[in-house]
């Protein structure tokens, strides 16, 4: 189906531009981290929650295209949902673009298959994006940062660098082994960093990229509503 998407390019010292994502492939990474005890963190946290360890570390996870926006609102199923913060590269008229999303995921439904409780949520990402070939020399020194609301408290859920993860050249180079060719309308999540106090079902998430170098940020911010009225529950 079709999705298209309007962006926001800021290229440093130059005037915005506004182009039109039509969002064809949208694969979520997972267990990306660069660190092996982090992504074990990772692994057990979900664990803790019920959900089985994984059979190949890293990994991807294939989204229906229409599952990718840039709103401030999701609806979700129930209160067992959950976002991550994670960087974003997305693939336009030949040129690779970074932006901030977060992985929003069902996490009743994660127990039975990680695959379908990806596709049950939106995946959330900011509608503003800088040009990778910007930030690529610097790119492990970017800050990826997040924050949570929960009955109206707002408290810290995520922090650390993207150099956490695993860097845009390998995942270049894995979709192109797995897909033959990036085409335009390709658009990856990383995978995310680490939580400070475990997976947190929150009212709203706040997410940011940081780039300390060239001093600017990309910021976006969505709430969760819970879909109710329905019989039958899944």
């Amino acid at each position: 189906m079709k999705n298209i998407i309007p962006i926001t390019i800021h290229r440093y010292g130059k005037a915005a531009e506004t182009i039109e994502l039509d969002v064809k492939k949208v694969f979520n990474a997972g267990w990306a981290g660069r660190d092996r005890d982090a992504v074990q963190h990772h692994i057990d946290e979900l664990a803790a929650v019920g959900v089985p360890a994984p059979q190949h570390v890293p990994t991807l996870f294939a989204l229906g295209n229409h599952l990718l926006t840039a709103a401030d609102t999701i609806q979700v199923h129930g209160n067992d949902t959950s976002g991550e913060v994670e960087y974003v590269l997305f693939w336009h008229q030949g040129e690779i673009f970074v932006t901030v999303g977060s992985d929003h995921t069902d996490r009743r439904l994660e127990k039975h298959s990680i695959p379908k409780s990806k596709n049950l949520c939106l995946n959330v990402m900011a509608d503003v994006a800088w040009p990778y070939t910007e930030v690529e020399k610097h790119f492990e020194q970017l800050i990826l940062d997040c924050s949570v609301t929960r009955n109206g408290a707002d408290s810290p859920y995520q922090h650390d660098v993207t150099g956490a993860l695993l860097s845009p050249e390998y995942w270049i180079t894995e979709l192109a082994q797995r897909l033959g060719r990036l085409d335009d309308g390709l658009v990856l999540f990383s995978g995310a960093i680490g939580t400070i106090a475990g997976l947190v079902v929150g009212d709203a998430y706040a997410f940011q990229l940081i780039d300390p170098k060239l001093k600017r940020s990309i910021t976006h911010c969505y709430s969760c509503e819970v879909l109710t009225g329905a019989i039958e529950d899944y």
